[in-house]
């Protein structure tokens, strides 16, 4: 998911000479001044009827976004994913199905068959396809194993 835009503008810039660029002098100053402040834990700041709410806030959004920090760094530094794999006992990427390599192994095998068996309780068919030479046939072939002996009957098509 994308960031949302952001809403906020930089208060000034400290690079370019643009109309929005602070004076060097201006801006030592207010450092100064900050450091001093915050030296005494901005007391002067904080009792401040007008300033208190607004500094509050600021740090309220300073927590969160060392909060944020922490999250993305944590996230960030990962050599690995862990929780995406490839097998069965790792989370996948989607709706990703595994099979075993003896469902591969099946599949392939099947994938090659030129026949096809059909079994019931007392009956057998099984259906063959020859290619010779561009050359087709179809063999069927039905055991019968209802009765004392097997009955088998094969028939074969030429197909064209």
């Amino acid at each position: 998911m994308a960031l949302a835009s952001k809403k906020y503008e930089k208060f000034y810039e400290t690079t370019g000479t643009g109309k929005d660029k602070i004076d060097t002098a201006k801006l030592t100053t207010a450092e100064n001044a900050w450091a001093v402040e915050k030296a005494k834990g901005c007391a002067d700041y904080m009792a401040d009827p007008i300033f208190a709410p607004i500094i509050y806030q600021m740090q309220q959004m300073q927590d969160e976004l060392d909060a944020l920090r922490t999250e993305i760094s944590d996230n960030k530094d990962k050599a690995t994913f862990p929780g995406f794999g490839t097998s069965s006992t790792t989370a996948l990427a989607g709706d990703t199905t595994t099979i075993s390599t003896a469902q591969a192994n099946e599949i392939t095998a099947n994938t090659a068959k030129v026949s096809q068996g059909l079994n019931t309780a007392n009956h057998t068919m099984q259906f063959d396809v020859v290619n010779t030479k561009g050359n087709y046939t179809l063999t069927i072939t039905v055991v019968d194993s209802s009765g004392k002996a097997p009955v088998t009957k094969t028939g074969t098509i030429t197909l064209s």
